[in-house]
């Protein structure tokens, strides 16, 4: 049962790529996102001075897992073998690398998001969360600039790397 509900979902899923792609980058962006909080906890439960320079390694050690599955899995069939895809994807990964960091800096100076999470958890009676959500500024910032970071990767590797085509194109 579960297996024919799945088969009919990637039947259905098929009549629209923008959305397959999307959800295999996705879930590659998910990895990707995991390796890079992981390597930045790690990093910063060690050396807790070093907030944006493991934030710069953690996000460097998730942008080669996600151009490796992103090139193999996600546009396996959009793919040249003559084609230099890494320095597309270094560019579009270098400028939201940018972006990333500002938006990590303002964030974790000026804004400080957890609080305004702290302060709903705390509202909700979650008074656990609000005062782990208090205590770790830089990991909330950090989760905020990832997803962020999500759409600005997703279209720059549509539009400027892996250039995907227009839907009449697909079946020519």
């Amino acid at each position: 049962m579960v297996l024919n509900q799945i088969q009919k979902f990637r039947m259905w899923l098929r009549q629209y790529p923008t959305m397959r792609k999307f959800l295999k980058f996705g879930i590659v962006g998910a990895t990707s996102a995991g390796v890079s909080l992981g390597v930045f906890w790690i990093i910063s439960l060690q050396y807790p001075a070093l907030n944006l320079l493991s934030k710069a390694i953690g996000y460097i050690m998730g942008f080669f897992v996600g151009f490796t599955l992103n090139k193999f899995w996600t546009y396996i069939d959009q793919t040249d073998e003559d084609e230099k895809y890494l320095l597309k994807y270094v560019l579009v990964y270098a400028v939201t690398f940018v972006v990333y960091l500002l938006v990590n800096f303002v964030m974790d100076h000026f804004l400080h998001p957890n609080r305004y999470f702290a302060t709903i958890a705390q509202n909700l009676e979650f008074t656990q969360l609000a005062v782990y959500l208090n205590e770790n500024g830089p990991l909330v910032s950090n989760i905020l600039a990832i997803f962020i970071n999500i759409f600005l990767n997703f279209f720059g590797t549509n539009k400027l790397v892996f250039k995907v085509p227009e839907p009449k194109h697909l079946f020519e």
